[in-house]
């Protein structure tokens, strides 16, 4: 059974591209942030490291993480960000291997469909078979970003300044996702690649 490792930029579909792989492929769909967000939640690893580092004024009422407030500690300060990342990268990565071996052994699944945007910086080479790359011509990507998300002009500018350019995604994945116009034609291209 395949892993292919999906990616692109905000705005480009990654959503629907997941659900049409899980509803019309059978692919078992693995989203990194959702595996992060997890870690993050009371009685798993990232988040009694986290607050061991960064301490218990970032938690809600609940006992959860305030993800603005330790975001607001991490993001001008390179070294946290460093220090964030090592509690939660390979954390994340290891649950996302238990996924995929759980996902093979169930036999219930045609691949594994693993999303995420930071898949090509975190070596995840060994772990996927094929790297595919979502690709939305940037004014359809501020169009979605500003009706889905509600968005200003102003923060999809920030956002896509953020974001890294297209050629590094062209340069290291397998294969490219056009999702310009219909999901219909993203499945036609999904098609002809899973046969």
């Amino acid at each position: 059974m395949k892993v292919y490792g999906i990616t692109g930029g905000a705005g480009t579909g990654k959503s629907e591209v997941m659900k049409l792989l899980r509803e019309r492929f059978g692919a078992c769909v693995i989203l990194s942030d959702d595996v992060a967000r997890e870690l993050m939640m009371p009685g798993h690893i990232s988040y009694d490291l986290v607050t061991a580092c960064f301490g218990r004024d970032l938690l809600n009422d609940d006992l959860t993480i305030d993800r603005k407030r330790l975001a607001d500690k991490v993001f001008h300060n390179p070294e946290a960000l460093a220090k964030l990342n090592e509690m939660t990268h390979p954390y994340v990565r290891e649950e996302i291997q238990r996924q995929i071996r759980e996902a093979k052994a169930s036999g219930k699944y045609s691949c594994v469909a693993l999303e995420s945007a930071i898949l090509l910086d975190c070596g995840y080479e060994d772990i996927c078979d094929e790297f595919w790359y979502i690709h939305t011509d940037v004014e359809i990507r501020r169009e979605r970003m500003k009706s889905t998300r509600g968005y200003s002009d102003e923060k999809v500018d920030a956002v896509l300044r953020n974001q890294p350019d297209e050629e590094s995604f062209y340069k290291k994945c397998d294969f490219v996702i056009v999702n310009n116009s219909t999901i219909e034609d993203v499945y036609e291209q999904l098609k002809k690649k899973l046969g």
